[in-house]
């Protein structure tokens, strides 16, 4: 599945360095935020105080960057209201993500086990001329890329509905849009398998050949990862901005061509 041209074309117009720089220095200042509130002791009720108020702390900052972010890629004022609204979006599409896993988890059960009985069965059911396709190990692959896909499918719903309810003057009609568009749905997989792929590589393969060597392949390989995956995230913001303003303001995207008339004009005259 590859995106529409236009969508993509679109996309890679609003996405710039300076967006992917600005979402990794977000995510490594809530990452360092998040280091220093896991060191904090909670052996007194200042402690747990102190804990507590980083830890809102760490969530506005997060959820209000990510907020202004949204903003600015579709020209929206930055008022306190709007990135207050879009913080709790954000919490709130966060927590919805992490149930619908739960409970995909849940309905997975022990994924070793079950997995490889229900590909060990389907690959039982195949005809003998066909198992050389359907082998053991492809439908087990198959079968983890199911459940991944599962997952990033609501994904791509709840992204829609926080960025469309943030940004968007008319975000029920924005969402629509979008979850009707192949073109967002062929950049969400293409986001989510390929980021995917591209850090499990990155982060399984290492060189062998001593501490000092690997050491230093560990930090440019999480510094590959950093940078595939805000730009996996960007790409996506930007996608949605592109349907954003499409559905705000249509007729800055498709005006009316130069020398035609106007939709309040005839298009035709009595013959006299």
């Amino acid at each position: 599945m590859t995106p529409s041209p236009s969508v993509l074309r679109n996309a890679l117009s609003v996405l710039s360095i300076r967006l992917v720089l600005k979402q990794i220095g977000l995510a490594l200042l809530v990452f360092a935020l998040y280091a220093l509130w896991l060191r904090i002791p909670d052996a007194s009720a200042i402690d747990v105080i102190g804990t507590s108020l980083l830890a809102l702390i760490i969530l506005a900052i997060a959820g209000g960057g990510e907020s202004a972010l949204f903003l600015h890629l579709t020209d929206r004022s930055r008022t306190p209201a709007r990135l207050a609204r879009g913080t709790l979006l954000l919490l709130t599409g966060a927590l919805l993500w992490l149930g619908w896993l739960t409970l995909l988890s849940h309905l997975r059960g022990d994924y070793n086990q079950s997995d490889n009985t229900l590909a060990g069965y389907l690959n039982s059911r195949f005809p003998h001329s066909l198992r050389y396709f359907f082998t053991y190990e492809h439908i087990l692959r198959w079968i983890v890329w199911m459940w991944d896909l599962l997952g990033w499918i609501v994904a791509g719903v709840i992204t829609a509905f926080v960025f469309a309810l943030t940004t968007s003057a008319r975000p029920l009609r924005a969402v629509a849009m979008l979850l009707r568009s192949v073109g967002y749905w062929a950049i969400v997989v293409l986001v989510s398998m390929g980021s995917n792929l591209l850090t499990g590589w990155l982060t399984q393969w290492t060189p062998g050949h001593g501490l000092r060597v690997e050491m230093v392949s560990l930090v440019l390989r999480l510094s590959a990862v950093l940078l595939v995956d805000a730009a996996a995230v960007c790409l996506l913001l930007a996608t949605l901005a592109v349907f954003v303003r499409r559905n705000d303001a249509p007729g800055i995207l498709y005006s009316t061509p130069a020398g035609t008339p106007d939709d309040s004009h005839p298009r035709t005259v009595d013959t006299p």
